[in-house]
């Protein structure tokens, strides 16, 4: 059994759902989800618990699927927030060697969703993870809007909780990859 954190924020609900449906498939596999969702940041309480708690699922995974919507072609407010605390962990080593994947929600077709992965890794890069992206090949790769080869994406058309069933069998798709990568049973 393999440990892995599902990190994420999410506005209206679209990352939500697809790190429900990663979550559901990791167990339904077998393996151990540590899942935490990252709050708006008006609630000072409320963002420091999740926080506590997030790095604390960092230190235990063997894997990270990380979520965010897209904002302007990059990470939300909130997300980036959040990484600016994973300092103590990085100088630690604990972030290097893990594998780690990426997930982002627009509201439009042309929201940025490649530049808000590829500059997600950006922090990743400098952990020295081992960024594991969807890649091209697989079946669910092979259906309309259901991402890229950097990280499963969806458009929302600007409505809450809608991510189409495609984009949540691509988020299926991408926890098997990057478990199957991990080392060990």
């Amino acid at each position: 059994m393999k440990t892995v954190a599902i990190i994420y924020h999410s506005s209206t609900g679209n990352v939500h759902q697809m790190a429900q449906a990663a979550q559901t498939h990791a167990e339904q596999l077998g393996h151990r989800v540590l899942s935490t969702r990252l709050p708006e940041l008006d609630d000072p309480d409320a963002t420091a618990a999740a926080h506590q708690n997030a790095l604390g699922d960092l230190e235990a995974a063997d894997a990270v699927l990380w979520g965010t919507p897209g904002r302007y072609g990059a990470m939300s407010g909130p997300m980036k927030y959040f990484l600016d605390q994973t300092l103590p962990l990085h100088q630690r080593g604990v972030l290097a060697d893990k594998y780690m994947s990426t997930f982002v929600s627009t509201a439009s077709n042309h929201g940025g969703q490649e530049s808000t992965i590829l500059a997600f890794n950006n922090v990743l890069y400098h952990w020295g993870a081992i960024i594991v992206p969807a890649g091209a090949a697989g079946e669910a790769q092979a259906m309309p809007f259901n991402g890229n080869p950097y990280g499963i994406s969806s458009v929302s058309k600007a409505q809450p909780d809608a991510v189409p069933s495609e984009n949540l069998d691509a988020m299926k798709f991408l926890v098997e990859r990057l478990l199957n990568l991990v080392p060990g049973e």
